[in-house]
């Protein structure tokens, strides 16, 4: 029994998926970063941030969200999908793809043309429709491989 939870529209959800996407993305000291940002998704009308989560028979076992910009240099691309997180037993049942196409679902609606992310990971996001876009860099120097997918076809 799966079912998608958007923050905006369930804005009861919001202490939990803020506790629950800290919990997977998060470190001592940024938890405040997180709960801005999902707590102000709710009754925005800014074009982002949007916050999922992924239930399983009233359990949580992911989530996803939309945001302006990353923790990456490249602050001219907009918007951004972040902190995918699948449970470990939950993989390998393309749930991930749930969120994803959700994700992109949000961005169409609010008239975005590509969705960017920046991963570490090799071979995932390509199944999903993204491309390799090119390098940007954490804050902390690190280089990160950017990923980008169009929303809407090219003519």
């Amino acid at each position: 029994n799966m079912k998608i939870i958007s923050i905006r529209e369930l804005e009861e959800y919001k202490e939990i998926a803020t506790k629950y996407i800290h919990s997977k993305w998060g470190w001592d000291g940024n938890y405040q970063i997180y709960e801005d940002s999902i707590y102000g998704c709710v009754d925005t009308k800014e074009s982002t941030p949007y916050w999922y989560l992924l239930e399983d028979d009233n359990k949580i076992v992911g989530c996803a969200g939309l945001i302006e910009h990353d923790f990456i240099s490249r602050t001219d691309l907009s918007p951004w999908l972040c902190s995918l997180f699948i449970e470990n037993d939950c993989r390998g049942k393309a749930l991930g793809s749930i969120l994803i196409e959700k994700v992109k679902e949000g961005a169409k609606k609010e008239h975005f043309n590509s969705v960017y992310l920046c991963t570490d990971l090799d071979g995932y996001y390509e199944k999903y429709g993204f491309h390799y876009f090119g390098e940007g860099f954490y804050d902390d120097g690190s280089p990160a491989k950017i990923y980008k997918t169009d929303l809407v076809e090219k003519v």
